[in-house]
């Protein structure tokens, strides 16, 4: 038995208090506590990605509980399975599942890119005796990876190093069984490490592509002596990790190409000095996307006496290259490359259903600028891959910025005619803007330009006028016998079903 103290950013997680005597520790048999960090170790710090679709942006405590909550009353096999993944994800990062029996706080860690998120409530566990309670605010920290794995080694070799007293030999064995889990530790790899961030089947393809390419040195980093975890993801794991779709070899060795193909390059010094001026770091999706956004433009003088944002332009004035690539893949958007050793750069995937237009690329490439700006790792450096995999609070600022440098609230504002209902003047304001017109609605809304009742009535017009422009087209390749074009999507911009 022993006394578990754990404290972050000053914020005693383990204080608790029943009727009127507090402590700071939780008393409690703490192999298993010790057990659980060794045999966890590698996903504990190095899983990013939840074992389901998890749409919001919460931090893994609310995500998982939530998760729990929605799956345990399944009784389909599909969701079965589903609560099945979610009760091993909740087994690798949720500390009560080393309590055996304690009173142990409600704490998730979790690896973010290079940083590890913690999130914690008070709430008590469901055995806890009647006036128990955890004294403490519930909140979360995103800290460097050191200054959460350092402590956790040191607590493991601490506990290595000192062999309880009277122990009879049953318990003396299982000492040193869990000594042996810890000394395996230091022997794992970079791939072992890797695997945990990156699906092993894929990170296997991903080091044969970087191999075949001559530049494995891409997809490997190196392990300081004594710290047994990856501080910083190299540029290949980076930006393969949380991926989980069917990707084809093609896929992966065209991407890979990518990063060989930009490597040894550098920002431009403008590019330089507006990424450290505007600094790093985790944000609140939509508001702070606006923010960066009125920021960049800011800088730029955007929009002036303009009608639209050149996005290209923009782009080009920071030496970014921007390049067209064609994978089997549709569930990847953009790529974005950039800093230390490597040449910034947007690839725009011509496959996915969001760059069938001009304006869908301009879209993306307004995206993926965001990632190449704010979203860098501590390397200083993002090689980031777009879709429907990535943690979604940044693909919301992303999308929230996008949004907002093609459609800078003041150009709106001059532009928009609050006062006609009519939705062409909508079509003629996203002509003049060179957007969607579905993206502008949602656009307007956000800005406070139309109430949530004008939004839906939009919406329905647009999805009406579509369903016309539909049948119009087929009652048109009826009358003249058109063939349908080979991979034809009604779902395309308008120039395209014209």
């Amino acid at each position: 038995m022993g006394d578990l103290v754990l404290t972050v950013g000053g914020a005693t997680i383990t204080r608790s208090r029943r009727g009127a005597a507090t402590q700071h520790h939780v008393g409690w048999y703490l192999a298993p506590f010790f057990d659980w960090l060794a045999t966890r170790w590698a996903h504990l710090l190095h899983e990013e990605a939840f074992a389901w679709p998890e749409k919001s942006d919460a931090v893994a405590l609310i995500a998982c509980h939530r998760a729990l909550e929605r799956w345990i009353g399944a009784k389909d096999p599909n969701g079965r399975a589903r609560y099945r993944d979610v009760q091993a994800w909740y087994s690798r990062h949720a500390l009560r599942q080393a309590a055996d029996g304690g009173l142990f706080p409600d704490l998730f860690i979790r690896r973010i890119s290079d940083d590890i998120e913690l999130s914690w409530s008070a709430s008590p566990p469901l055995f806890a005796p009647d006036g128990f309670q955890f004294v403490v605010e519930p909140g979360h920290a995103r800290l460097s990876v050191d200054e959460v794995a350092a402590p956790l080694w040191e607590a493991l070799q601490w506990f290595a190093s000192r062999p309880p007293a009277s122990l009879d030999e049953t318990d003396r064995g299982a000492w040193r069984a869990l000594c042996g889990k810890i000394g395996v530790i230091p022997t794992l790899t970079n791939f072992d490490f890797d695997a945990a961030f990156v699906a092993p089947t894929l990170l296997k393809e991903v080091r044969e592509a970087m191999t075949r390419a001559g530049r494995p040195e891409l997809v490997d980093e190196a392990i300081c002596a004594g710290r047994p975890y990856v501080e910083t993801f190299s540029p290949a794991v980076a930006m393969f990790g949380g991926i989980n779709p069917n990707l084809t070899r093609a896929d992966i060795s065209a991407l890979c190409g990518a990063i060989v193909e930009t490597a040894g390059g550098s920002d431009s010094r403008r590019l330089r000095e507006l990424v450290h001026s505007i600094g790093n770091g985790p944000g609140v999706p939509y508001a702070e996307g606006y923010s960066l956004a009125e920021m960049l433009l800011a800088d730029l003088d955007l929009p002036g006496r303009s009608d639209w944002i050149d996005i290209r332009d923009v782009v080009r004035r920071f030496e970014i290259e921007v390049h067209e690539i064609t994978l089997h893949s549709d569930s990847i958007s953009g790529v974005a490359i950039a800093g230390e050793d490597f040449k910034p750069s947007i690839l725009v995937n011509t496959t996915s259903v969001f760059n069938q237009g001009e304006n869908g690329k301009r879209f993306t490439i307004a995206h993926e600028l965001c990632h190449v700006l704010h979203d860098r790792n501590r390397a200083r450096r993002v090689t980031h891959i777009s879709g429907q995999w990535v943690e979604p609070s940044v693909e919301r600022r992303a999308n929230a910025f996008a949004a907002y440098v093609l459609m800078p609230r003041d150009l709106v504002v001059r532009l928009f005619d609050d006062k006609n209902n009519d939705p062409h003047s909508v079509i003629r304001l996203a002509q003049t803007l060179h957007v969607n017109e579905t993206a502008l609605i949602e656009h307007l809304y956000n800005l406070d330009l139309i109430d949530d009742v004008r939004r839906e009535r939009l919406r329905n017009q647009f999805r009406y006028e579509k369903r016309d422009r539909r049948a119009e087209f087929l009652k048109a390749m009826e009358q003249f016998n058109w063939p349908a074009p080979e991979g034809y999507r009604f779902d395309r911009d308008e120039a395209n079903e014209r």
